[in-house]
């Protein structure tokens, strides 16, 4: 995304046209993006609004710096919500370029990032299991369906899959809801959800987008683990140590495991997730963007690692690694970088 600031006449929009022929692939920052994203109150990095406005290869705002400080109380109040919504988009942006009568100034990136192709990314997450509801740590081991509810939902996602991407560029959402494949964990549940929300799409299996094998903590409670109970039935105050070392080490120890409840550190579930998700890119076409069905722990890896966004806190928000993950039967979007 090329984000272009500037103040009133400052000749954003000229240069805009200038390196880009589509219109569709212009958005500019309006007043109503802004409150929206003031009124969301998290993390920028999990602003719907700004996976929306990622969507288009230019964004133009202004730059309310330049200009008089409006006397009226609620001028003020957007003029804010404008400065924060740019400070967003920048920092998820990889050209910011400044205009200043007619010339453009690059203060993040260069020349060379102008006609540098984009690449974006839709990962779901599969929709309810009883696991989720109950609490329990559902892994890659823990081939469990979809709860009632799941499937319902998962409809209810399909049939307003077309609003939901609505407002996005018209390029980009075609491609999401009218994908050829779908790239598919090998999962019962993330199989199914898939099969509902792109059913006319071939479903591609791809073994590294199974989930975290969570070892002897699989389909476990927290309590369950407190009390040192673990999925091989057996119980004891070292079992519940070595799972309070695990919650300890914020999931970078590999999890409690035996030779019949294999376990993945985070780092080596990322590798795996990694590797797998660099094969799908290099087996679609150049203007194909990978629609990927799978589980909370794929979308926390590929975000973390691959979106144009800081994992950094910002605005005295606590952000973590953990944070992607959405709801069942949700989405995320980005630019890969």
């Amino acid at each position: 995304m090329i984000f272009i600031l500037g103040g009133v006449f400052s000749g954003k929009h000229n240069f805009a046209n200038q390196i880009c022929n589509d219109k569709n692939d212009i958005y500019e920052v309006s007043e109503n993006d802004a409150d929206l994203f003031d009124k969301e109150n998290c993390d920028f990095e999990l602003s719907r609004v700004l996976e929306r406005i990622s969507s288009f290869k230019i964004v133009i705002s202004r730059e309310v710096g330049c200009g008089v400080v409006p006397i009226d109380e609620k001028q003020r109040q957007m003029r804010e919500k404008i400065g924060r919504i740019n400070i967003a988009i920048a920092k998820c942006s990889k050209t910011v370029v400044f205009m200043n009568a007619g010339i453009a100034q690059f203060i993040k990136g260069n020349q060379n990032d102008i006609n540098a192709k984009q690449q974006f990314v839709v990962v779901f997450r599969h929709g309810q299991t009883l696991s989720n509801v109950q609490k329990r740590f559902a892994g890659g081991l823990c081939d469990i369906p979809l709860t009632k509810s799941g499937l319902e939902f998962v409809c209810e996602t399909k049939n307003h899959l077309a609003d939901i991407f609505s407002s996005y560029n018209k390029n980009v959402r075609e491609k999401i809801l009218s994908p050829k494949k779908v790239f598919v964990s090998p999962m019962i549940r993330a199989k199914k959800t898939a099969s509902i929300l792109f059913a006319n799409a071939k479903l591609i299996e791809i073994e590294g987008f199974r989930e975290m094998k969570m070892g002897l903590l699989e389909n476990m409670s927290h309590e369950e683990l407190e009390n040192g109970i673990f999925a091989d039935g057996t119980k004891s105050h070292e079992n519940a140590i070595r799972y309070q070392k695990w919650i300890d080490s914020n999931g970078e120890d590999f999890v409690p495991f035996s030779n019949d409840f294999p376990g993945e550190s985070r780092k080596s579930f990322s590798k795996r997730v990694l590797q797998s998700f660099q094969e799908v890119l290099q087996s679609i076409n150049d203007d194909e963007i990978p629609i990927i069905v799978a589980h909370g722990g794929i979308q926390t890896v590929i975000c973390d690692k691959l979106f144009f966004r800081s994992s950094k806190s910002v605005d005295n928000c606590d952000f973590s690694y953990f944070k992607w993950q959405t709801e069942n039967a949700m989405y995320r979007f980005g630019e890969i970088n």
